[in-house]
């Protein structure tokens, strides 16, 4: 007993320093208002969550993620005036592409008229009449071709677009934060020097192409290949003559000499037993040409003399005879050439048939020779040339380019203008150089020549082609659309059928630019619509409150407020109990 006084005496005193009840501090009272608030704060904030939608909604709630989301939202909206921008970007090219496809619609037309006015007896006139109402459909098209007051297809720029190398019309693509937050705007380009039917400036696609080469100032129909004729000698003759047995005629015949080989000499002769041989009889009569004919021949032929003879008459009156011989090329020398000398006759006045007179005709060493005739002036401009193949000889075919460097070096000029004969032959003179083809000019005309100290070989061993002459810009209109007249005198329909085909090509090719572009357009309006929604995505992932757990949270945070008020209310009871003890 003594024990237990003892232990309860000593703790009593402990328990009441830790559960002091005081009229002035109200500990209870103070800790449930504490926790009252408490609750309070992160009642209010979860209320907010739910009533908002956001987990974070002003920067005190989490500056960082705030400052994305704000950030973001911004940009987002940004795209959308993109999307919007590309939707007005894409009826503008669609618009175009209509307009096109229109004028492509006319330009076939045309060129089936320009067909049927190929044939006989048809009235061009008439024709031309229904040519003028596609012209002018073309025309109103490509000037009607509008969205918003933006016209692809006839532009306002002051250049020829045949000078430009893009002429860029943009839409606005993309919006881009880097990721120094730096932002860009990225846009669609299209190339309007492709798509331009009509330009203030020139060089659309229904107007002249400044770099049309057209005929090449003729060149371009000038392919030919090119021989030349064997040398020979034409001599009147002067018979008849009767050979005896002691009468003979001996000449010599040098074959294929020039400038750089002596030839081939062959001694031979014509007595009673080569004419009754070579003419079947016993007589030895040479009566005319013809027998002669058959006596050279049988002559040369017994001795290997690569020669032929032939016989012709000359009308007169009076009638003259004549007898040719003439080369076959068949010695190793590099000449064409006949020369005949008579070295001994048993005739008085040594007679010899003609043969030891002066020839009626000659032809020598002649070489290989071609021409075509300029038809006029023509540009080679930057980035234009055209080529040919050239074959020489046996040699191997070579194609020559010729381009705007070459011309203003032939002719010490920058424009690359070929204004005439002399030019043209001075331009390709130099193309041709060191490939063994003189070319120089006389008027009008543009002669190829065979140079001799490159190939020496002439006659019939002399050759040269000039074949596949075309250019690298095609079939371009040297004229515009609406200048189109097959009735006018003197008009070119093969002219005006190249030139559509040029237009056509560029139009064709006009199309699949707007085509890329409609497509190009097209996904880059659907990046935009997928970059929003994943921008928008992304933001909520930041700033969004999970609904299902903000309102668990919010009733559990309700019960706890419910039972603070309880505390509060338990603790303000205390001081009621010790009013009490002292009834």
């Amino acid at each position: 007993m003594g024990v237990i006084h003892k232990l309860m005496t000593s703790t009593i005193p402990f328990i009441f320093r830790f559960h002091m009840t005081s009229i002035h501090t109200n500990v209870g009272a103070m800790a449930a208002l504490q926790a009252l608030r408490t609750l309070g704060s992160a009642l209010q904030t979860t209320q907010n969550q739910v009533s908002s939608g956001l987990r974070i909604s002003a920067a005190s709630d989490n500056a960082a993620y705030w400052s994305i989301s704000t950030t973001m939202r911004s940009d987002n909206k940004a795209i959308s005036a993109v999307s919007d921008a590309l939707g007005l970007g894409a009826a503008i090219a669609d618009t175009a592409y209509a307009g096109v496809a229109s004028v492509i619609e006319n330009l076939d037309a045309i060129k089936a008229r320009l067909v049927a006015a190929k044939e006989e007896g048809v009235d061009k006139a008439k024709i031309q009449n229904e040519i003028d109402a596609l012209k002018k459909q073309a025309l109103s098209t490509a000037v009607s071709a509008s969205f918003n007051g933006v016209n692809w297809l006839n532009t306002d720029i002051n250049d020829d677009l045949a000078n430009l190398s893009y002429y860029n019309s943009s839409i606005v693509g993309g919006f881009v934060r880097s990721a120094d937050s730096s932002v860009a705007l990225k846009t669609v380009d299209v190339d309007l020097v492709g798509i331009s039917l009509l330009n203030t400036g020139g060089g659309g696609a229904l107007q002249t192409d400044i770099r049309s080469l057209g005929t090449i100032g003729g060149f371009r129909y000038a392919s030919q290949s090119v021989g030349s004729s064997n040398g020979f000698e034409s001599r009147y003759f002067t018979g008849p003559m009767t050979f005896g047995a002691t009468d003979s005629i001996d000449f010599t015949v040098v074959l294929d000499a020039d400038a750089y080989s002596p030839g081939t000499s062959y001694n031979l002769t014509i007595d009673k037993a080569t004419v009754d041989a070579a003419l079947g009889i016993s007589t030895g009569v040479v009566s005319d040409n013809s027998d002669l004919a058959l006596v050279l021949s049988h002559i040369f032929t017994s001795n290997f003399v690569p020669a032929g003879v032939a016989s012709f008459n000359w009308s007169g009156p009076p009638i003259q005879q004549l007898f040719s011989i003439s080369t076959y090329d068949g010695t190793a020398n590099t000449g064409s050439s006949v020369d005949v000398v008579v070295t001994n006759s048993t005739f008085a006045g040594d007679a010899a048939f003609g043969l030891e007179n002066a020839p009626a005709a000659e032809s020598a060493n002649r070489y290989a020779q071609g021409s075509f005739n300029f038809t006029g002036p023509f540009r080679v401009h930057n980035g234009v040339e055209f080529t040919f193949t050239f074959q020489i000889n046996t040699e191997l075919p070579i194609e020559v380019t010729v381009d705007r460097s070459l011309v203003d070096s032939a002719l010490g000029t920058s424009d690359g203008f070929i204004n005439s004969a002399g030019d043209m032959a001075s331009v390709l003179d130099l193309a041709l150089s060191g490939l063994g083809l003189d070319v120089s000019a006389a008027g009008s005309t543009v002669y190829f020549d065979v140079d001799p100290s490159i190939y020496p070989d002439s006659g019939t061993r002399s050759h040269f082609s000039i074949s596949k002459i075309v250019d690298n810009v095609g079939s371009l209109p040297d004229f515009d659309l609406m200048d189109l007249d097959i009735s006018a005198p003197g008009a070119d329909v093969d002219r005006y059928l190249y030139g559509i085909e040029g237009m056509l090509k560029k139009l064709t090719n006009a199309g699949s630019t707007l085509g890329a572009a409609q497509k190009r357009v097209e996904l880059q309006s659907e990046f935009a619509l997928a970059l929003r929604d994943a921008i928008s995505t992304g933001v909520g992932r930041l700033v969004d409150a999970d609904m299902n757990e903000a309102s668990t949270r919010l009733k559990a945070l309700q019960t706890q407020e419910q039972l603070a008020v309880q505390s509060l209310s338990i603790a303000n009871g205390t001081a009621e109990n010790i009013v009490q003890l002292f009834r």
